[in-house]
C-alpha cells in the first residue's frame, strides 16, 4: 500500500471515530436500517450499462419499502437514464462530484428535500471512487449503504462478487438495508414528445405502420475490443431487407457516424442513420417502437434490453456472460462461442460468431415477436 493510500485510510479512520463517537447516544448511524425510508441514490458512473444495471433498485426498494422517498443525484448521461422514472421522488442535477467534489456537495446540500429526517446514502456497483464515498459523506448522511473503495466510511461497505451479475449485485444493497430484494429487469423512461419524435423519425424515413424495424448496433469504443466485421452486418441485413422487408435503424454516437455510412453504403436497400442524432429518451423510445435488435455488447444493448426490444446479442468471447447480458430470457439469444484469456489478443474481432447463426436467431424472435409497437 502507498503511502498516500495509508494517509487517506487514517484520515477516513479518524472521520468514521468521530462519528461513532458523535452517534454513541442512540443517533441515525445507529438507527437499525431496515426502519430507514429515506434514500438517496448516487449516480456517477463512467459507463452508460453501469447506470441503466443499477435502474431495479429503484423498484426493488419500492417493493421493500412501499413508503420510501428515493432522491436519485446524478449527472452526464446517468440524468437521463433516471429521468421520467415514476419511482423517483426527485432527480437532482449536480456537478460531478469526481471534477468538482465541493461544488456537488454543496447542490445537494442545497437541494436534499428530507427536512432534516434521517436518510441513507446509497452507491450502487460503477460508483466505487473516493471522491463519491466523500461527497456520500459531506451530503449530510451519517448512514451509507453500498459499493464504495472506502468501507471505513460506510456502514455497509459492499464489495463487487463476480458470481453474481451487476443487477443481482446492485440488488445486494436491498438486502444490505435489511430487507429481500426481488429481482426486477432494467427500465428506462421517456415522454410522449420523446415517442413523437420516434414516430415522426421514421415516417420520414418512409418506414410503414406494418413493416419490420431492425435496429443495429455495428460499433463500440475502440478500446472496447467487440467488433463483428462489416460484411457480416450487411448480410444480416440484407437477410433482413430481403426476406421481411425490413427497414434497418442504425445507432451509436457523433463519433462512429462515419463507419456507420460507410457501411450503409454497401447495403441494396435504404436504410436510416440516427447516429449522434438523439438524446437517450428518443433513443429508447426508437427502440422501442422496432420489431428486433442485432447488437454488439455495448451500451445501447443494455438500452434496448431496458425497453424491451427483443435481440440477437454478439458477445466477446472473454466477457463473463453472467456479469451484462439478459441470460435466460426468450427475448434475447446471445452468441458467445468461445473463451479467450483476458486481455484478448489487439486483433481480436468476434469471427466465432457467424452470420448463419445470426440470421437463424433473428428469424426466430421475428416468429416469436412479429409486430412492434405503434
Amino acid at each position: 500500500m502507498s503511502l498516500v493510500q495509508n494517509l487517506k485510510g487514517g484520515v477516513f479512520a479518524g472521520v468514521a471515530a468521530v462519528e461513532r463517537v458523535a452517534n454513541s447516544g442512540g443517533g441515525p448511524r445507529n438507527r437499525p436500517l431496515r426502519e430507514i425510508s429515506n434514500f438517496l441514490l448516487l449516480q456517477y458512473p463512467s459507463a452508460l450499462g453501469t447506470a441503466i444495471h443499477a435502474t431495479p433498485l429503484i423498484q426493488a426498494l419500492r417493493h421493500a419499502v412501499p413508503q420510501c422517498r428515493i432522491v436519485v443525484a446524478a449527472s452526464g448521461f446517468a440524468l437521463d437514464v433516471f429521468r421520467n422514472n415514476p419511482g423517483i421522488d426527485r432527480l437532482i442535477e449536480t456537478p460531478n462530484p469526481l471534477k468538482d467534489l465541493n461544488g456537488s456537495v454543496k447542490t445537494l446540500r442545497r437541494e436534499l428535500p428530507f427536512n432534516g429526517a434521517a436518510f441513507a446514502t446509497l452507491t450502487s456497483t460503477g460508483n466505487e471512487r473516493t471522491r463519491i464515498a466523500m461527497q456520500a459523506l459531506l451530503s449530510g448522511a451519517s448512514i451509507r449503504v453500498g459499493f464504495t473503495v472506502v468501507p471505513k466510511l460506510y456502514r455497509r461497505p459492499l464489495f463487487f462478487n463476480r458470481s453474481l451479475s451487476q443487477i443481482a449485485n446492485n440488488l445486494r444493497i436491498v438486502e444490505a438495508l435489511e430487507h429481500t430484494p426481488s429481482h426486477f429487469e432494467p427500465e428506462i423512461f421517456y415522454r410522449e414528445e420523446d415517442r413523437a419524435f420516434a414516430r415522426e423519425t421514421l415516417a420520414r424515413a418512409g418506414v410503414q405502420s406494418d413493416q419490420p424495424v431492425a435496429v443495429f448496433v455495428t460499433q463500440t469504443s475502440v478500446t472496447q475490443r467487440k467488433s463483428w466485421r462489416p460484411e457480416r452486418f450487411k448480410a444480416a441485413a440484407e437477410f433482413l431487407t430481403a426476406r421481411y422487408g425490413a427497414h434497418i435503424v442504425f445507432v451509436g454516437t457523433t463519433a462512429e457516424s462515419a463507419a456507420i455510412d460507410e457501411l450503409r453504403g454497401t447495403l441494396s436497400a435504404p436504410s436510416t442513420s440516427v447516429a449522434g442524432k438523439t438524446t437517450l429518451p428518443q433513443l429508447a423510445a426508437l427502440m422501442s417502437l422496432a420489431t428486433v435488435g442485432l447488437t454488439l455488447d455495448t451500451g445501447p444493448m443494455h438500452l434496448g434490453r431496458a425497453v424491451g426490444l427483443p435481440m440477437v446479442i454478439i458477445a466477446p468471447a472473454w466477457s463473463p456472460p453472467i456479469e451484462w447480458l439478459p441470460l435466460g430470457n426468450d427475448k434475447f439469444r446471445i452468441f458467445k462461442n468461445a473463451d479467450i484469456p483476458v486481455p484478448p489478443p489487439a486483433d481480436y474481432i468476434i469471427d466465432e460468431v457467424s452470420v448463419d447463426e445470426v440470421t437463424s436467431a433473428l428469424a426466430d424472435l421475428l416468429t416469436l415477436y412479429p409486430k412492434r409497437n405503434s
